[in-house]
């Protein structure tokens, strides 16, 4: 999913049909308070914010590096 799918779909309160190629598959309910995801999102992107400023990193950067532990430690 994209972006803006994804966006879409977390400022959703209504259920909603869902297609692929043409053919409906289901229908997503949502099952959380929208409300307080939102929040989460913005402290979340707050707290990025400053950890990219002290850091220098971009978010790139920031991703990879992230990543990169995620994947060693299953090792």
């Amino acid at each position: 999913m994209d972006e803006l799918t994804k966006e879409a779909l977390l400022t959703q309160k209504e259920p909603i049909s869902i297609e692929h190629n043409g053919k409906f598959v289901g229908y997503y309910y949502p099952a959380i308070d929208h409300d307080k995801v939102k929040v989460a999102k913005e402290k979340l992107d707050t707290i990025m914010e400053k950890v990219l400023a002290k850091t220098g990193l971009t978010e790139d950067e920031y991703l990879s590096m992230f990543m990169n532990v995620q994947e060693n430690s299953y090792l």
